[in-house]
């Protein structure tokens, strides 16, 4: 390339440094990284293991919000559905802390009416509130 000399005035030829590329990474660039990675997880599962660590709790299901208490409903229908053990299905609801069961399932079974929740959730519900002696007007279309 060339370039002008404006102290000489005359055309001035000069090499234009460009930069070079690594074809190879070097050695001490791996040993490097290998060992920042080695030292970072390292440092991390002592952190996750020793420093704090995951605590789990058993909750009681009296004790869920309400839209769980309600999934946990569900699925204690949904096992009623497929077993058809209502002894089973009593210990569960006794679980969720439910004086009457037969009425508080009638009365979840009606809402999910209501809501337009899927037929066959709506029917394990309906299912199992008869099993337990509630059955409503609502409920006897989903009943078979």
């Amino acid at each position: 390339m060339t370039r002008y000399d404006y102290k000489y005035q005359r055309q001035k030829h000069t090499r234009v440094l460009r930069p070079q590329r690594m074809n190879r990474v070097s050695r001490p660039a791996l040993l490097n990284l290998f060992m920042g990675l080695l030292i970072g997880s390292g440092a991390s599962l002592y952190y996750a293991w020793q420093i704090s660590p995951v605590q789990y709790l058993d909750n009681d299901p009296y004790a869920l919000r309400e839209e769980y208490a309600n999934d946990y409903l569900l699925l204690i229908a949904q096992k009623y559905s497929i077993e058809k053990d209502i002894r089973v299905s009593r210990a569960y609801l006794t679980d969720l802390g439910v004086d009457q069961p037969g009425e508080f399932v009638a009365a979840r079974a009606e809402y999910m009416i209501a809501a337009g929740h899927s037929s066959a959730d709506i029917t394990a519900m309906a299912e199992l509130a008869k099993a337990l002696g509630a059955d409503t007007a609502k409920m006897k279309s989903f009943l078979s």
